[in-house]
C-alpha cells in the first residue's frame, strides 16, 4: 500500500538526487527518465482528477519512477566505466599512490561493482523488478564510494605530476648514460688508435 506522501518521498529521496547527478555529469536528463516521470505524475493526476484509488495511483506511479531509476542507474554505470577507462589509460604510475595499495584496491572494488551489476541485470531479466531495483541501488552506492576513493582529484593530480617528474628523470638518466657510453667508446677508439701508432713506430724507433 502506498499513499501520495510516500510516493513524493520516494521521488524526492531517490529519483531526484539520481537525475540531478546524471544531469550534472551529462548536462542533460535522459529521455527515458523524463518519460517515466511524466507517466508517474499522470497516474497521480488520476487520483486527484479522475477519482482513481490512491493506493492504485501511487503504486503505478512508483512503478514508473522505479523503471526510470533503473534506466538512470545503467547510465550512471556507463558514465562510471567511461571515466574509469580514461583514468586507466592515462600515463600515471598508480604504484606510487598509497604505498602501492591504490591500484590493487581499485581493481578489487571494480570487480565488486561488476559482480553486483551483473546480479542486478540477472534479477531484472528474471522480471524480479523490486529486487533488481534494490540491487541497482547497491551498485549506485558502490559507484559513489568508488568515485570518492579512486577518482580523488588530489591523489590523481599528485600522481600525474610525480609520474612526469619520474619520466623526465628517466629521460635525463638515459641521455647521460648514452652520452657517457659514447664518450667511453670514443676514448677507447682513441686509445686503440694511439696503441696502433705506437706499435707502428716502435720498430722504427728501436731500429734507429
Amino acid at each position: 500500500m502506498s499513499n501520495i506522501k510516500e510516493t513524493f518521498q520516494f521521488y524526492n529521496d531517490l529519483v531526484k538526487p539520481l537525475y540531478c547527478e546524471i544531469e550534472a555529469e551529462n548536462n542533460e536528463l535522459p529521455v527515458e527518465l523524463l518519460f517515466e516521470i511524466h507517466a508517474a505524475f499522470d497516474h497521480l493526476k488520476r487520483f486527484f482528477l479522475e477519482e482513481e484509488k490512491e493506493d492504485i495511483s501511487c503504486e503505478k506511479a512508483i512503478s514508473h519512477l522505479k523503471r526510470g531509476a533503473l534506466d538512470t542507474f545503467k547510465l550512471k554505470l556507463k558514465n562510471y566505466n567511461t571515466e574509469l577507462q580514461q583514468l586507466l589509460k592515462s600515463n600515471i604510475d598508480f604504484e606510487i599512490i598509497d604505498s602501492g595499495n591504490f591500484y590493487p584496491e581499485l581493481l578489487s572494488k571494480r570487480k565488486e561493482i561488476v559482480k553486483k551489476a551483473k546480479e542486478a541485470r540477472l534479477l531484472e531479466s528474471n522480471k524480479d523488478k523490486d529486487k533488481a531495483f534494490d540491487t541497482w541501488t547497491e551498485v549506485s552506492l558502490l559507484i559513489d564510494d568508488f568515485k570518492d576513493n579512486y577518482f580523488d582529484g588530489n591523489k590523481i593530480d599528485w600522481a600525474k605530476k610525480k609520474t612526469k617528474r619520474i619520466f623526465r628523470k628517466e629521460i635525463i638518466i638515459s641521455f647521460l648514460i648514452g652520452l657517457t657510453t659514447g664518450i667511453i667508446i670514443l676514448i677507447i677508439d682513441k686509445i686503440d688508435l694511439i696503441t696502433k701508432i705506437i706499435s707502428f713506430l716502435k720498430p722504427i724507433l728501436t731500429k734507429n
